[in-house]
Formats: C-alpha cells, sequence, structure tokens
C-alpha cells in the first residue's frame, strides 16, 4: 500500500506540466494593429466639420513588471487614420481627392494590469492607464485649410486581453484598448479656438518576452 502511494504520488508530478516562474521578474512587449477612431466634431464651428476616418493602425511597446497577479507597466504607442469624410455643414461634405485630412494620438502611459489564469496556460488580464498624449489633427481641401494642429494633454485608456505562453520566456497575445483624450484644444489656420475630443479602439496582436521566464522547481 505504501509503495502504491508512493508511486501515484510520483505520477501526478510526472503528469503536472511545469508552472513558469514569471512573478517577481520584468518583461517587455510589442504590439500592432488596427485602430477605429470615433467621429471628432468642432473642428470648424461648433457642430459642424466632423472628421470621419478609416481604419488605422495602432502600434507600441511596453517595458513592465510583473508582481504576481498584478501588472505594472509604461507604454509607448501611436494611433493613426486616414480621413474618409469631412462635414463641413449639414449640406456639403468633402471626400475622395477632395480631402486631404488624418488624425493620430502619441501617447505615454502608466498602466496597471490584473491577471488570470495560470502562468503556463491561456492567461486574461484587464486594466487600465494614465498619462499624457499628443493629438494631431488635419482637414484641407485642395483649396483651403480647414485645420492642421496639435495638442498635448491628459489621455487614459481601458485594456483588456489574452495571452498564452508559447516557450518559457516567449508570450503571444490578443490586446484590445480604449484610447481617450478629451478637450483637445485646437486652432484653426484663421486663429478659431477648436475644442474637440479623440476616442479610438484598438485591436492589436502581441509579442512579449518574460525576463523570468525559468521553470518553477516541482513541490
Amino acid at each position: 500500500m505504501r509503495k502504491f502511494i508512493v508511486g501515484m504520488a510520483l505520477a501526478s508530478t510526472a503528469l503536472a506540466s511545469p508552472a513558469l516562474a514569471r512573478d517577481d521578474s520584468w518583461y517587455i512587449e510589442g504590439d500592432v494593429g488596427g485602430v477605429m477612431i470615433e467621429d471628432m466634431e468642432n473642428l470648424v464651428s461648433p457642430g459642424f466639420g466632423i472628421l470621419n476616418t478609416g481604419v488605422g493602425y495602432d502600434a507600441g511597446g511596453v517595458v513592465g513588471y510583473d508582481f504576481g497577479g498584478f501588472r505594472l507597466e509604461a507604454e509607448a504607442s501611436y494611433r493613426t487614420a486616414n480621413a474618409d469624410g469631412f462635414n463641413i455643414s449639414p449640406a456639403s461634405t468633402l471626400s475622395g481627392a477632395n480631402l486631404d485630412g488624418r488624425a493620430s494620438a502619441l501617447s505615454f502611459m502608466m498602466n496597471g494590469l490584473l491577471d488570470f489564469g495560470d502562468d503556463d496556460g491561456l492567461q486574461g488580464y484587464v486594466g487600465g492607464g494614465a498619462g499624457i498624449g499628443r493629438v494631431k489633427v488635419r482637414a484641407a481641401s485642395p483649396s483651403l485649410t480647414y485645420v492642421d494642429d496639435s495638442d498635448s494633454g491628459f489621455a487614459w485608456q481601458v485594456i483588456a486581453g489574452l495571452r498564452h505562453p508559447v516557450s518559457s520566456n516567449v508570450d503571444v497575445g490578443l490586446k484590445y484598448r480604449m484610447y481617450n483624450q478629451q478637450n483637445v484644444g485646437l486652432v484653426s489656420p484663421r486663429g478659431a479656438a477648436l475644442d474637440t475630443d479623440f476616442r479610438s479602439h484598438s485591436l492589436m496582436l502581441t509579442l512579449g518576452y518574460n525576463f523570468g521566464g525559468e521553470e518553477a522547481a516541482p513541490p
């Protein structure tokens, strides 16, 4: 009986997958994917000057530290999209060859993330961040520039994602990010003050490298 119990314990240890000792370690990550920017309003006068954009791209990188169940990271990212249409007034819209337009935001954020799941399997996470962003907007016709300016200010974001290890150090994953920068103050070429908001939704592939990815010793 005693030999049987010892044998079962050894068998269960052999069948168990090794846990990855990633707690209390640094990591880096690169993100790239698509972005949708919500319509930006008040770019000509209150109620008019609505900029519509198509699908653009979002790219960035993070340096973080895994405390075990909670991660803290510094992030730099850039998202941009070309304009599809610019509503000057209810009866006038620029598009196609008549429109030279783009919206973008460069940001530097601090994020806090909560992890769910085992380090050696599929893991989910949610969190958010805050920092500073610089929004740039351009909308022009062949004969007239309506807005071509940028502004820096406070920004915040919400993050959710999935990741899975492919080796003891490397993770791949999928991340959703909603970026928000309100009260973007711009100035038109004629000197008019314009106030708008920038909000985007990104879906990105992630590739991470963890510097503490050795296998943990079995219990």
